[in-house]
């Protein structure tokens, strides 16, 4: 499952937008594989700059990530076509922007903690809550030459 969705796309722009970048055969209605490779590329990128900071792919998946997703995803689709618009350039630069800062900590992922109860080898419960919002232990190789 990817961050974004057709539906999610359809939600936030409406279909009049779907159609406009994504109808290369000109049926009125968006070719699926257009729309597939917009998501695909979008969570590729998405990926590329959160892997800097957590285990990606990022689940569930934040809100802030999905907009961003459904941004690239349809600067992607209308890439080369005349329907790209100067407003679907800014929104891409600006989804690149928030990744980028994603991607240094400087901005979290704004998900809430997950809270889970087990027991222990006694019987008795055990509540362990893990913040999906921390960065992964450990830094990048180094791969300077000498």
């Amino acid at each position: 499952m990817g961050y974004a969705t057709e539906e999610d796309i359809d939600e936030l722009y409406g279909t009049d937008l779907l159609v406009r970048v994504a109808d290369y055969d000109k049926d009125g209605t968006p070719d699926e594989d257009v729309v597939a490779n917009g998501l695909r590329n979008a969570d590729d990128i998405c990926n590329a700059y959160l892997s800097a900071q957590y285990s990606v792919p990022v689940t569930p998946t934040p809100g802030i990530v999905r907009t961003c997703a459904i941004d690239i995803a349809v600067y992607k689709m209308a890439l080369g076509r005349s329907s790209r618009t100067d407003e679907m350039r800014v929104r891409y630069e600006d989804a690149l922007a928030i990744l980028d800062r994603i991607s240094k900590g400087t901005v979290g992922l704004g998900l809430p903690p997950v809270t889970t109860t087990t027991t222990d080898a006694n019987g008795n419960p055990v509540t362990t809550t893990l913040d999906p919002n921390v960065k992964r232990s450990g830094g990048s190789f180094d791969c300077g030459r000498a």
